[in-house]
């Protein structure tokens, strides 16, 4: 299973079978010197110390690559002395000759019933909190936040294993690890290698494996089940993010990092963003708000971490009180991590804010059904599938669906179509002007919601052609064919047109991800679910790019009218008014974004959920970092060298790509370079080449598309999917343009430029949409054929 190589005479370089070449732009070694020599050394010394039986071995299950290169992520910084850095940063030769304690299943089961028992009392503590009246306030931005990140029933049931699969997993280090000297995340790592197989978790978790499949079924899944036939879990709803980089919290198992390189404290969330982040309303040259806009859509496609309720009540859980006082640590709920908010604080200190609410995320049973670190779920499918258009669980799919004419439901507002009206449950959020859409985030700002009313309308309109073209065609057929045709636009226009604006040109050519014929790159043996660090941190960029007020030009782009944002948070139902719809649409092809930097509009820094533009809101940056250190994610210096930067030993060594002013800041907020958040440090940094983002997030991101491209077995262009799209059917797809889904789908757009990710321009000039040359168009006639091949 492992290549060991020596290098250096005393250090050692493990290379697990099949593991994938590193990008070009990063060394070998940075990507696996050390970090799977880790993960080796201490499973070979494990096993030949027996100190593992069968039973608690990694688990059944074939691990993927990119597991194989999480689990073994202990980074190795070159040249730097054995104690330099936070303490993932290891020697990797300390693990040969290294004593393990002996932990036998009856251990194991003996820590799963200590964390059951914990979960039992959490009753009484969560009663005397609901006693003392600590709730969320009615449409408070807590509240709202809180609906962003809505937990579905499903999701909260299948989070109690992990629940007990943490506590019991933190019962195992303070027991037993100490007194052999693993520090701990030697031990975490240890942990990681005892299964669940033979403890009574392990029925449940090997039941989220035990899935039947049809390998020869044309159409994916709504859930992401069965696109790996060998592994059918993977990708699918309501499982594990995956890692880059293996995690670092603060116990080692569960607890967020909060203690620096020099075990000082690290600075409270809303001081680095207060000290950083200062609205200075600079604009992108020619990129256009449409790159924001779909960035927030792929993102929301592909990830959705849910916040914890409380197990009792199943009630959300508030951190804070509600006039922003903090809360008597005896109604501190265990799920929370309240952002201290400091006496000085530039806008939430003359209004006595002191608390800011956050409520950590939901957990899940890791993915290869061991003990160890906690891992967050992602409550959408992993796969970019639609799932924002479709939902990601059968039962939202079928809320959706009218099951006649493979239609999407609507409701007609004004003789136009928008999304249906929202469930019972979340009309407590917008009244009645909430929506119903594959993704519940459909309601919180009105440019979202017209991105998805577009993409809707445009589902029912292939459906109506494709009905015309093959009258026999059933319902189902319709609804799946046309489905089929929508992802596939959607993932030709995110790597097409999307990421050569985001990555730059050049390097999406140099690693190609573009492409004019089949792809034949489909890899069954790696795993696609979304790291950690994509979404968690990378994909968070497209916050630095949002408008605070929103221009709604007319059709020959001159300006009308303008909406605030912080005004409109869960207003979606905005877009109904007159000219606004169509507005917003032209607006995100002509208004240019902001500047991608760390510097935020105030509507997202202080008014984020705020009920109108006078009011405070919550911080999304604070929010952010809060976000990533409740992951557990490892701090920006180690992403720079996963990602073939130098590691900074000072914060001069920031300078390659951080410019001085911001590097100044850094250093007065943090007391080393390995304690700079990865989410502050890859926004403070200047774009790469010709690309809107730094070379971290740039790393990350293409890290997380080529590997959904070569992971999705339904992927648009694979050959290597059951039922290939033909020849021509693959042309077609290869004419659509974000352009040409705003001038079908709008009220009455009749002007488009060709690429509406960048401003209108010489060379990227207004066109008819009725120019079919200068905006081409998906011809359905491809997919006209005979009913009886159906049947």
């Amino acid at each position: 299973m492992f290549l060991i190589t020596p290098v250096d005479n005393n250090r050692w370089v493990y290379a697990m079978h099949g593991l994938e070449k590193p990008m070009d732009h990063v060394s070998a070694g940075s990507v696996m010197a050390g970090s799977v020599a880790t993960l080796a050394i201490l499973w070979m010394s494990l096993q030949t110390m027996g100190l593992l039986g069968h039973s608690h071995s990694i688990s059944t299950y074939k691990l993927p690559e990119s597991l194989q290169n999480y689990l073994a992520s202990y980074t190795v910084l070159s040249g730097l002395p054995s104690n330099y850095g936070s303490e993932a940063i290891v020697d990797t030769g300390r693990f040969q000759n290294r004593r393990f304690p002996k932990i036998d299943g009856t251990t194991l089961n003996n820590s799963i019933a200590f964390a059951q028992m914990l979960i039992d009392r959490m009753s009484t503590l969560e009663n005397n909190i609901a006693n003392a009246g600590v709730e969320l306030k009615t449409r408070s931005p807590a509240e709202k936040q809180f609906w962003n990140s809505y937990p579905s029933a499903d999701a909260v049931d299948r989070s109690i294993d992990a629940i007990v699969a943490m506590k019991a997993s933190s019962y195992l280090v303070h027991q037993n690890c100490r007194r052999f000297g693993l520090d701990k995340n030697d031990c975490a790592r240890y942990i990681s290698t005892l299964g669940l197989r033979d403890t009574p978790l392990g029925k449940s978790c090997a039941a989220v494996h035990s899935i039947e499949c049809d390998e020869k079924s044309k159409y994916r899944s709504i859930d992401g089940t069965c696109n790996n036939i060998e592994n059918p879990s993977w990708g699918s709803a309501m499982t594990a993010y995956t890692r880059v980089l293996f995690s670092q919290y603060f116990d080692g198992i569960q607890e967020p990092r909060r203690v620096g390189h020099s075990k000082k404290p690290l600075p409270s969330p809303r001081l680095v963003s207060a000290t950083l982040s200062i609205a200075n309303n600079q604009s992108d040259a020619s990129r256009t708000l449409a790159v924001m806009e779909w960035s927030q859509f792929i993102a929301h496609d592909m990830a959705h971490t849910p916040v914890r309720k409380m197990i009792s009540t199943r009630k959300p859980i508030s951190c804070c009180q509600s006039d922003g006082d903090s809360l008597s640590p005896r109604h501190v709920h265990p799920d929370c991590a309240p952002i201290s908010v400091p006496d000085h604080d530039p806008v939430y200190g003359d209004h006595y804010v002191r608390c800011m609410n956050y409520v950590r995320s939901l957990p899940v049973l890791r993915s290869e059904c061991t003990f160890g670190p906690v891992e967050q779920m992602n409550q959408a499918s992993h796969f970019l599938d639609g799932s924002t258009i479709y939902g990601s669980t059968p039962k939202k799919s079928r809320e959706l669906r009218t099951f006649e004419d493979g239609h999407l439901r609507i409701d007609m507002r004004n003789n136009h179509t928008y999304l249906p009206r929202g469930e019972t449950e979340l009309t407590s959020q917008c009244g009645e002007n909430c929506y119903n859409s594959g993704d519940d985030r459909v309601n919180v700002h009105p440019q979202l919601a017209a991105i998805h009313t577009v993409w809707h309308r445009e589902h029912n309109r292939v459906a109506d052609k494709l009905a015309r073209l093959n009258p026999e065609w059933s319902d189902e057929i319709l609804f799946q064919e046309t489905r089929r045709i929508v992802i596939a636009e959607i993932q030709h226009i995110t790597y097409k047109e999307w990421l050569p604006i985001l990555l730059g040109r050049r390097y999406t050519r140099a690693i190609g991800l573009i492409g004019n014929s089949y792809s034949h790159n489909y890899n069954s043996d790696d795993e696609p679910a979304v790291s950690n660090e994509a979404a968690t941190a990378a994909l968070r960029f497209l916050n630095s790019l949002m408008q605070e007020k929103l221009s709604m030009p007319d059709n020959f782009r001159q300006q009308n009218k303008t909406l605030q944002l912080a005004e409109h948070f869960f207003n979606p139902r905005i877009i109904e008014t007159e000219e606004v719809f169509d507005g917003l649409l032209r607006g995100l092809a002509t208004q240019t974004s902001q500047k991608m930097d760390i510097n935020l509009i105030s509507d997202m820094t202080s008014k984020l959920y705020a009920s109108d533009v006078n009011n405070l809101g919550l911080d999304a940056v604070s929010l952010d970092i809060a976000r990533g250190r409740d992951h557990g994610l490892p701090s920006y210096n180690y992403y720079r060298r996963y990602c073939g930067l130098p590691a900074a030993r000072t914060f001069d060594d920031f300078l390659d790509y951080i410019p001085m002013e911001m590097m100044r800041k850094l250093r007065t907020i943090y007391s080393h370079p390995n304690d700079v958040d990865l989410i502050v440090g890859g926004m403070a940094e200047r774009p790469a080449d010709d690309g809107m983002i730094g070379p971290t997030f740039r790393c990350l991101i293409y890290e997380q598309f080529s590997r959904s491209r070569r992971t999705d077995r339904f992927f648009y262009d694979s050959a290597t999917q059951p039922h290939p799209f033909t020849s021509e059917q693959l042309a077609q797809l290869r004419n659509v343009t974000l352009a040409r889904i705003f001038c079908d789908n709008g009220n009455n757009i009749t002007h488009m430029q060709f690429n509406v990710f960048l401003k209108p321009q010489a060379g990227n000039e207004l066109r008819r949409c009725t120019d079919f040359e200068a905006i081409p168009s998906v011809d359905l006639f491809a997919w006209a054929e005979r009913a009886k091949a159906y049947r």
